[in-house]
């Protein structure tokens, strides 16, 4: 008697690869239709188990369905069974349900968005299998391998660079949010492709930068004018450059607080994913991998336009999955028309201004993502 673990597979593949994990098989059979068929290729390149090669199912006729579930339900009859429909249609999911429900050598299995496996037979669940956040994103055909800076690649140097930034940032916001917060498409063009440049303003502030190499750190030197006098500050660091320009000071400083959380596991910042028609950004200012699902974060010092939440919700959507959960942080506080529309598109807020019922920005960080962490996304 082996193991054999029947999968229906739709448009979700992380329940059924993680099921696939949790029940340790001896032969997978991949139930797929047509159109689910390029998901099933990718798992068959990564799931290191033998498998029953079947064709694609009709995804509607009810007599075809029927047909194929007798076979199987025959076919290994004198195996142990289970049935994983975490994916796939709801039509198969019947069938299977009730034919192999009846059987004493099989039991129905459920991978929810916590990644707990639920097992119907005996109705009991387990959390046995390591979450892997990179193989998800692969499975979705979203790999972001060499496309993010690790948050442990930050050194002491990165940390005291943070903090110059965001004190020279309060001596004049309107000059330093035009050398380096607001870019316009000739300037950002120039900071993504030039190693080194000089960015000025008519008043006499200026920045200027040179980008880290093997050899040596980088450097951004930011000197900004206010009623006559000069205040200059000068960065050198590994990532002086990510830093100083489009708030990745504020982006860095969300990561040191969720680095503090006993739920995250790795910390990515500045991800950047494969472009998918239909998605109108492809980049997550930070990605947490939690243990058991992923969080995205979305960092702005203030939403000055909500359509910079449509484009969030669409990169949490068309990258992360059903379960992944959705942060958007501001630094400023964010107005009642903002929180609605995340509220609206399930996306979890949170503004380091905000009072927090007395509690410290982290505790109430923490609390936040403690009770809305395992909740199931309804869409």
């Amino acid at each position: 008697m082996g193991k054999v673990h029947i999968t229906l597979v739709g448009g979700q593949p992380a329940p059924v690869y993680n099921g696939i994990l949790a029940t340790q098989p001896d032969k997978v059979v991949y139930i797929y239709s047509d159109e689910s068929r390029p998901i099933v290729e990718i798992l068959k390149s990564v799931v290191k188990v033998d498998f029953d090669d079947i064709p694609p199912i009709d995804p509607i006729d009810p007599h075809k369905i029927k047909k194929l579930v007798l076979y199987l339900a025959e076919k290994y009859k004198n195996d142990e069974i289970t049935v994983n429909i975490s994916s796939g249609l709801k039509s198969w999911t019947f069938f299977f349900s009730i034919v192999f429900d009846k059987m004493t050598n099989a039991a129905i299995v459920y991978m929810d968005q916590n990644n707990v496996l639920w097992n119907y037979k005996n109705m009991t669940h387990t959390t046995e299998f390591a979450f892997d956040m990179h193989m998800q994103f692969r499975l979705y055909g979203n790999p972001i391998e060499n496309h993010y800076k690790s948050y442990s690649s930050y050194n002491n140097a990165d940390h005291e660079a943070l903090v110059k930034v965001e004190n020279i940032r309060t001596y004049n916001y309107i000059e330093f949010n035009s050398l380096l917060s607001v870019l316009d498409k000739n300037s950002q063009h120039k900071l993504e492709q030039q190693n080194s440049g000089r960015f000025d303003l008519p008043s006499g502030s200026y920045v200027e930068w040179e980008k880290s190499s093997s050899e040596k750190n980088g450097f951004v030197r930011i000197n900004l004018v206010k009623r006559g006098e000069r205040h200059e500050v000068l960065i050198e660091s590994p990532h002086a450059v990510d830093i100083a320009f489009n708030s990745g000071w504020f982006e860095l400083k969300v990561a040191n607080l969720l680095s503090r959380w006993d739920k995250s596991k790795e910390i990515c910042l500045n991800c950047k994913f494969p472009y998918k028609q239909g998605i109108a950004k492809n980049e997550a200012d930070i990605i947490v991998d939690t243990g058991s699902k992923i969080l995205f974060v979305e960092c702005k010092t203030q939403i000055n336009n909500t359509t910079d939440i449509d484009k969030f919700r669409s990169v949490v959507k068309g990258y992360g999955g059903m379960g992944s959960k959705a942060l958007f942080v501001t630094d400023a506080l964010m107005t009642e028309m903002a929180k609605e529309k995340c509220e609206e598109h399930g996306i979890l807020t949170f503004s380091l201004k905000d009072s927090h019922l007395g509690m410290t920005t982290e505790k109430a960080l923490f609390f936040l993502l403690n009770n809305e962490l395992y909740s199931i996304n309804t869409k």
